[in-house]
């Protein structure tokens, strides 16, 4: 099963249709149906995090129909702990200036530390 079968798959049980991804997310109809018509490989990072929101399940289930431990419900919505908060922590890595990389590794060392120390006293 690829990502278009899936989509479909998740918009069936919850008996949507494109039109209504399309309204929540903001993706515009005709690049959808695109998209699906042509089964491109080449779909953007932020369709896919779009779609995934909007379908309440991982990008990694999504994409590589990966089962999804890490997805948790908040009442804003789904949160993908694992998956998300590393995009993100890698998406600004790339950002940083190495001054600022090293610091923020710094900082991580030190959030192990503290979190190692709190679990040997547990």
């Amino acid at each position: 099963m690829d990502i278009y079968e899936r989509i479909n798959a998740l918009l069936k049980s919850k008996a949507m249709t494109r039109k209504d991804l399309c309204a929540a997310t903001g993706l515009s109809y005709s690049t959808l149906t695109s998209l699906f018509q042509r089964k491109s490989k080449n779909m953007r990072l932020e369709t896919i995090r779009a779609i995934a929101g909007f379908l309440a399940v991982s990008v990694d289930y999504l994409v590589l129909g990966d089962p999804q431990p890490d997805l948790i419900a908040e009442p804003n919505g789904p949160v993908y702990r694992a998956a998300f908060e590393t995009s993100e922590i890698l998406r600004i890595l790339g950002t940083l200036t190495k001054r600022s990389r090293t610091i923020l590794l710094a900082k991580a060392y030190e959030l192990q530390e503290k979190e190692q120390e709190a679990n040997n006293a547990a």
